[in-house]
Formats: C-alpha cells, structure tokens, sequence
C-alpha cells in the first residue's frame, strides 16, 4: 500500500482545496467568535483546570502540559504561568465580558488543547518515551484523580484506566487506520489550518495579524494514496477518536456523572435502544452541543484533523452513531461522507455556537 501526503488533494483538485478553506475559515471564526453556550463551557473547564493544575507539584504540571509546551507546541518557550493566566482569563469570560485582559482565539485553543492532551493521558495515546517518562504520566494522572476526587467530580478508575489503555484508547473511529496511515518523518512542519490554509482563512475573516490564532508544528502523516484519491473531502490524519479525548475530560471538569460522560455513553451503545440524549433537558444538550463544536472547531481550526475525520466521533457524542449506516464494518466516515456532506455538517453545527461581530475591531 502505498502512502501519500494528504495536502496534495488540495493542490490538484479545486473541489478539495476549497472545501478544506471553508471548515477551516468556519472552525476558527468560531475560536474568535464562540457564542454565550461555548464561552459558559469552556469558562466552568478552565476555572477547574486552573484549580487542579495550581495544586500539582511543579513536576505533575509539567507532565500535564508538555505538549503545549514543548517543541511545535503552541507554548513553546513560554513559561507556565502564561497557562495560569490563559486559564484565568477564559474562566472569568462569561462572568467579566467586557475586562480589559480580554480572551483571545489563541486562549481558547490552548484550553481545549490541554483537555485533548489529559485526555491523551488516560487513553494511553500520548506519545512514550523513557521508563521514567511512562511514570511521570502515571504519576501525574494519579494525583490530578486525587484532585478531581477531593473535589467530588466523577473521574476514571484505576481499572477503567486500564482497560481504556488496553484496548488503545476510548474510540476507535478508523478501523484501517494503523495500516492507511505512517507517518513517514519525526521532523515537524508548521501547520495552521486544514492543508495550511490558516492564515488565508484569518485573512477573509479579517483578523488583525497580531489577533490570529498561531501555528504550530507537527510530524505530518501520510495516508493511503487510494483513500485520498477517492475522497473529495480533505483527510489530514485519518478519522480521529481526538474529540473523545477532549470531551471526555471536559465532561469529568464540567462534573456529569459517569453515566452521562461520553465515555459512560459509549458502554451503553450497545444497547438495543441505545439514546443517550434522550433524558436530557434542553439545557444539557446545548452544552454537549457547545463542547463538541469547540473539540471540532480546535481540531479543524489547528488542521490536526478534517471534518470527515471528526464528524463519527463528534456525531457519536450526541447521539448519532454513524455505524448503524455503514455498510461494511471496514469503512469509516469518510466512504459515507466524504464528498463534500461532512463539511457541510460540521459547518452547521459550528456557525450555530458562533457570533460573528459587525466590526472585526470588537476582536480582544
């Protein structure tokens, strides 16, 4: 099987190109822009992280965020008290809106970043290194349950850890994913936006230069050349379980019980009338609503991964399972909706949670 980069879709068929323009123009207008829903739940989680994260010991804190902090990463060379303050300012958004340090797009993607990478941590995903470095994950998991317990929020067990990590991760989205995708080169490339087209996106939203969301850097992965050939929607790194990742942790922050946290939900999946949202008020859905547009505006807006690659687990989240409807158990999102249905799918739900302002100078 041989692999390709992605990105070159883009640069040989138009349909792609400005398909992968539009979600991203439409996932980070939402970063800048996220309505009254979006800023209320991303507030609650960064006020919790920044509560947990202040009482770890300084070796626990590091562990927690070392991918924002580390090469490629969109803290690279700053300090952890700038993370302190970014968590304080998106906490305090909803209840002081008009403060003068106000919250940036920047802001909010390194708060649905940091719950992506705990979640990394629970699922087992995060990249290993050494003996020592496996310690410091679990150690650091350890105590921010400890936490998370002292503060009566419904966290993971010792034995759901375990069995999480044993089967690879809460979801898998892709199942040709290990063999469909290598990644080809450690070396890391800047990335901003789906095929890179961050920057032109911010240009016709209108963003100010020192107001856009930065890029960062990343191994970029090659995929099976015939499923890219195939696919008119952009693939970046194959369908992705990343929007579990960040919204299992943003449930536990947000304290739903374990029956009402994505992955409590997907144990029940099995069941023959399987509706997860069903006794849940309006209330509710809005917020699951307003969480999983940020997990897929992050992943879209970055360019980590496409609207196809998200929409299963995204879809899964609110109570859509996908796999009813797929014909073959091998096949993934993109054989269903991958012609230009998954962009327009995702873009619905994530201009529903955005406000889009009259003058671009009301940016903070």
């Amino acid at each position: 099987m041989s692999h390709i980069d992605p990105a070159l879709r883009s640069e040989e068929d138009s349909g792609t190109a400005e398909l992968a323009l539009s979600q991203t123009i439409v996932a980070r207008t939402l970063l800048y822009y996220p309505g009254y829903s979006l800023v209320q739940e991303l507030g609650e989680a960064a006020g919790t992280l920044y509560d947990l994260i202040q009482n770890l010991n300084p070796e626990d804190q590091k562990t927690l965020s070392k991918r924002l902090f580390g090469q490629g990463g969109i803290l690279f060379g700053e300090r952890i008290d700038v993370l302190f303050d970014t968590l304080a300012r998106v906490r305090d958004e909803h209840q002081m809106p008009y403060a003068l340090k106000a919250v940036t797009g920047r802001d909010r993607v390194i708060v649905i970043a940091l719950m992506g990478d705990i979640g990394e941590l629970y699922a087992g995903t995060a990249v290993k290194g050494s003996e020592r470095e496996v310690q410091e994950q679990s150690d650091a998991l350890k105590n921010l349950n400890y936490l998370m317990r002292a503060r009566g929020l419904p966290v993971l067990t010792d034995n759901v850890i375990r069995d999480i990590q044993k089967e690879g991760g809460f979801y898998v989205a892709g199942p040709l994913k290990k063999t469909e995708r290598v990644r080809p080169s450690a070396e890391l490339r800047p990335l901003i936006g789906i095929h890179n087209v961050g920057e032109k996106a911010d240009k016709q939203i209108g963003v100010p230069l020192e107001k856009r969301i930065p890029r960062v850097e990343w191994s970029v992965p090659h995929l099976s050349e015939s499923r890219v050939l195939e696919t008119t929607e952009p693939l970046v790194g194959h369908m992705s379980g990343s929007p579990v990742e960040i919204l299992q942790v943003w449930d536990m922050l947000r304290g739903d019980a374990h029956d009402r946290q994505f992955l409590g939900r997907l144990q029940q999946k099995s069941s023959i009338d399987w509706e997860p949202l069903s006794n849940d008020t309006l209330e509710r859905k809005d917020q699951k609503l307003a969480r999983a547009s940020g997990a897929a505006a992050f992943l879209i807006g970055m360019g980590y991964h496409s609207a196809v690659e998200v929409s299963e687990a995204v879809l899964l989240y609110m109570g859509q399972d996908l796999r009813q409807v797929l014909d073959d158990p091998a096949q993934d999102a993109a054989h269903l909706l991958g012609h230009g249905a998954a962009t327009d799918l995702i873009e619905e739900m994530l201009k529903g949670q955005t406000v889009v302002s009259n003058s671009i100078h009301s940016l903070p």
